[in-house]
């Protein structure tokens, strides 16, 4: 079962709503700072229009102050119907001249330092804590005028923040809607978005599952250009999995045809041995069946290391092999069975070859190559094994040469000597018709061109070419024919 993680839909739909969440967050925050900042400046311009007002009835007379509280300051701090108001003109020695005479925390400091320095005074903003409710003050000084003389008077105003509290908090409460409302219509386009970006991943999905299980066409179908990779690896994959199946039917059939004439040709000798009553007869008999059980055997075998080869192919990618020691490892694997055989087997590769490729698929193409020249090599033949450069060859870089001292091959059947299970009417000797075929599927894998030449006096060459990515390496001095 393949591995399985949250959705994609999920995972975009969660990652959207954390940063939609952490934006509306941000933005009440910002509300909230606006709102405070914002009733903060409209009510502390209230207080201080309260405070003008009343500073512009304060006048002096005969050295004796005249105030005259104008209804407008209290109306104007009346706006605020919630709240409470307080007030108090004093004059520089701390006198309190009309108002209340016991607020809090007064700044005299400040305007002090304003009124001698005669600079024009500025209004000062303060907080405190006023018969055990928050008040907000602010502190204006007036400088009177006399003949010679000037008189400083300071106004003191405050007002409770129950209103400017509550109208903040009604613009928090405004902002919470709109952001909410925000959210919810941000979201639900963002999930329109999603579900259309989406679609096509939808749309594949769709199109595979309304396919026939053998239904293996490349799929044809509008995708973004963010998403043609994916379909042009799903088509790939598809492609590479046809190849296979085609593969693997071919093969299946071939194998059936191939081991059920056999069989039943067992099975046919078996049976005559057993009813045979010569024992001359019987004993051919069983040496019948011994040799097809072998033609069996090899054919089966072959059959099953070209499915190795067809899987390796696809599974298997290439590195570096060292083709002269492959060379000559294989010789030496072979060269007892040749032996049997009355044949010998020599190597005179002249160079030092690295090439990329499947080692494995490399020695099977060789070993089926020198096992076919030994097969039809005669008595006390030689079968010359030889890796040369190829330098004077513009799209070569390495050639194999396996050389037999044989019958050779008409040239009416080299065109057909790769073909699967082909045999020549004229070929007496046993065989599945299946090595050079394998040898062949091997060499193209590796880009490389298979070649047949007639060896002079007889026999075939069998000639391997592989490209200009094959480069030889470290040249070495040509050792005279080592019988192996």
């Amino acid at each position: 079962m393949p591995k399985t993680t949250t959705s994609l839909r999920r995972q975009l739909i969660l990652m959207v709503s954390m940063v939609l969440i952490c934006i509306n967050v941000l933005a009440l925050w910002g509300a909230h700072i606006y709102a405070n900042r914002a009733t903060k400046v409209s009510y502390d311009r209230l207080l201080y229009g309260a405070a003008l007002q009343m500073a512009e009835n304060i006048n002096i007379l005969d050295s004796q102050v005249f105030i005259d509280l104008p209804v407008s300051a209290f109306e104007t701090l009346a706006l605020s119907n919630s709240d409470r108001a307080f007030y108090a003109i004093m004059g520089r020695q701390y006198q309190v001249l009309t108002g209340y005479n016991d607020l809090p925390n007064i700044p005299f400091t400040q305007l002090l330092l304003q009124s001698t320095e005669k600079e024009k005074f500025t209004p000062i903003y303060y907080e405190a804590l006023y018969h055990e409710e928050n008040v907000r003050f602010v502190a204006l000084g007036k400088r009177l005028l006399e003949a010679d003389k000037v008189n400083d008077v300071f106004i003191i105003v405050g007002q409770t923040l129950g209103a400017r509290q509550a109208a903040a908090a009604e613009i928090n409460r405004m902002a919470l809607h709109f952001v909410s409302l925000f959210f919810v219509i941000t979201l639900l386009l963002l999930l329109f978005v999603i579900w259309r970006v989406l679609r096509p991943l939808q749309a594949i999905k769709q199109a595979i599952t309304e396919r026939s299980p053998l239904e293996l066409s490349p799929l044809e179908t509008n995708v973004p250009s963010e998403i043609a990779p994916l379909l042009k690896s799903i088509n790939y994959f598809m492609a590479q999995l046809d190849t296979t199946l085609e593969r693997l039917k071919r093969f299946t059939a071939e194998a059936a045809h191939q081991i059920r004439t056999p069989l039943a040709g067992l099975n046919s000798q078996a049976q005559n041995a057993i009813d045979e009553t010569d024992e001359v007869l019987r004993q051919k008999q069983l040496q019948h069946i011994l040799e097809s059980s072998n033609v069996l055997t090899n054919t089966v075998n072959q059959l099953l290391n070209r499915a190795t080869l067809t899987h390796r192919y696809q599974s298997h990618p290439f590195s570096p092999v060292s083709l002269d020691q492959l060379t000559k490892d294989t010789c030496r694997d072979l060269v007892v069975w040749a032996l049997e055989r009355g044949v010998e087997i020599e190597y005179v590769g002249d160079i030092k070859a690295t090439i990329d490729g499947d080692e494995f698929a490399l020695k099977q193409m060789l070993q089926n190559i020198i096992e076919n020249a030994i097969k039809y090599s005669p008595n006390k033949g030689l079968v010359e094994v030889e890796l040369m450069s190829a330098n004077e060859l513009n799209d070569a870089a390495v050639v194999l040469q396996i050389r037999d001292q044989g019958v050779g091959v008409p040239d009416e059947d080299k065109e057909h000597i790769f073909e699967y299970f082909y045999r020549s009417p004229d070929n007496q000797a046993s065989g599945s018709g299946i090595g050079l075929s394998i040898a062949k599927e091997v060499a193209e894998h590796h880009d490389a061109r298979f070649h047949l030449k007639d060896n002079e006096p007889t026999g075939l060459i069998v000639e391997v070419i592989f490209p200009k990515r094959t480069l030889p390496k470290n040249r070495y001095p040509k050792p005279k024919g080592a019988r192996l």
